[in-house]
């Protein structure tokens, strides 16, 4: 399989449900290692702002879009979307590639569309575009950013003037940052991967963590297999850091766990505090095993299935981290096909979760302890009315101060701190700190 075919696999694969990840991870084996790299480039590509490259192709055709077949359909957005922003390929390969697929396929009157549409638009669709991004409409804004129309409006209801410059967040292209281990060497990490031609460095936001100018596959990193740096974005890594920061003592109570790449941080900087962890997918708790024990971690962490809502902790929590399960919205530039997934409904959907979640959070957490929400999302649905939801019905708590400081951190309106999305290792965040009173304490 070549790397336009497997697009164009992939491209199928996301639309019936699954992730493109999942998918790319699915055909790598057997693909080139530059087949792969074009492959996951133009699915990446596509994904970030399909229904930009859907307007712009649909001005070049005699027909209806809708008249087209679905691999047509996918074939000319595939191609207007890596003509438009692919530098390093040419877009007559491209084109050529597209249309031997559909050949290929039996789509013969397809492959005819595809050739006279894209050819048209490598001549003129970057003309097109800026036409596109010249306008101060709304709805072009929103096809520019890459973000479903009511998504936009929210954001703009939500941020106001700061709206404009979010939008623009929104296409900035994510790299990787790797989170280092204890013990782990920076200075060797990047000596070793600089010998690969992987180029990294210490962040100057988080000593604990790499970046990379690209992405990558974890384990094609240095130090992955051995347990040394594990894949991560800094606003994640910065919940840790927030916990380290507000920790006041006693067991820690993790819900909502994952598939175990956030609980090897707060097992990494508490070592011998024992750590309970929730998850509710029984496949989950099994991933979260197996990275626990790349990570040589294991001593004092309890993984449990089960509905977060319902278990009860093992001994009462000193603090509690809910990485609550949300929209992804701050992190879509790094997993765009969940934009055009969610819908209002979806949405608020999720807030009540998360609004049953943290209610419960805060009615497990002993006196004197703290909470730590978070979502990776930004989206004041799911993030300050849940909080201000799930505090009127907990009289006895207060909100601490974020602990941190930076051009990229926004105060909620009026609860918790947003993490802006401004640098490409860097995905959009919502934390807030809120801590049971145990007596004595004022708000």
């Amino acid at each position: 399989m070549r790397g336009i075919e497997a697009s164009l696999v992939v491209w199928n694969d996301v639309r019936q449900g699954q992730f493109a990840s999942e998918s790319i991870r699915r055909v790598a084996p057997l693909l080139t290692p530059g087949d792969l790299t074009l492959a996951s480039s133009l699915v990446y590509l596509t994904l970030r702002r399909q229904y930009l490259w859907k307007e712009i192709y649909g001005r070049f055709l005699s027909a209806s879009p809708s008249s087209v077949s679905q691999l047509t359909g996918d074939a000319l957005c595939i191609g207007t979307a890596g003509i438009l922003e692919l530098r390093t390929f040419a877009p007559r390969v491209l084109v050529n590639g597209l249309v031997q697929v559909l050949k290929k396929k039996g789509e013969e009157k397809g492959a005819r569309v595809v050739n006279a549409v894209l050819r048209r638009i490598a001549s003129d669709g970057a003309e097109e575009l800026r036409k596109i991004e010249r306008s101060g409409g709304q709805k072009e804004q929103a096809l520019v950013a890459g973000l479903p129309g009511w998504v936009a409006s929210s954001w703009r209801n939500t941020w106001g003037d700061e709206a404009k410059s979010l939008l623009k967040m929104a296409r900035v292209r994510p790299y990787a940052s790797f989170r280092l281990s204890a013990g782990a060497g920076g200075e060797d990490l990047i000596e070793r991967a600089g010998r690969k031609g992987i180029r990294c460095w210490q962040s100057p936001f988080l000593s604990s963590s790499l970046r990379l100018g690209t992405t990558i596959y974890p384990r094609d990193f240095p130090g992955y297999e051995e347990g040394l740096a594990t894949p991560q974005s800094e606003s994640s890594m910065l919940v840790g850091e927030v916990m380290k920061k507000v920790y006041r003592g006693g067991p820690i109570l993790e819900m909502c766990s994952g598939r175990g790449v956030k609980t090897g941080h707060p097992a990494s900087l508490f070592p011998g505090v024992p750590l309970e962890c929730m998850e509710l997918s029984r496949g989950r708790i099994d991933a979260a095993g197996r990275e626990l024990k790349r990570l040589k971690l294991g001593e004092n962490i309890t993984l449990r299935q089960g509905d977060a809502l319902e278990l009860e902790p093992k001994a009462p929590p000193g603090m509690i981290s809910l990485d609550a399960p949300c929209s992804g919205s701050g992190t879509w530039s790094r997993h765009p096909e969940g934009k055009w997934r969610l819908t209002p409904e979806k949405l608020d959907a999720f807030a009540l979760l998360q609004e049953k979640l943290l209610k419960r959070a805060l009615s497990l957490i002993a006196p004197g302890g703290v909470v730590v929400y978070s979502t990776c999302s930004l989206m004041k649905n799911e993030n300050e009315n849940v909080v201000a939801g799930a505090i009127s019905s907990e009289k006895n708590c207060m909100e601490l101060s974020f602990p941190f400081e930076g051009r990229l951190f926004r105060r909620g309106k009026p609860w918790g701190t947003y993490i802006l999305p401004g640098l490409p290792w860097v995905d959009g965040f919502y934390i807030a700190l809120l801590m049971k009173k145990s007596g004595g304490e004022n708000r």
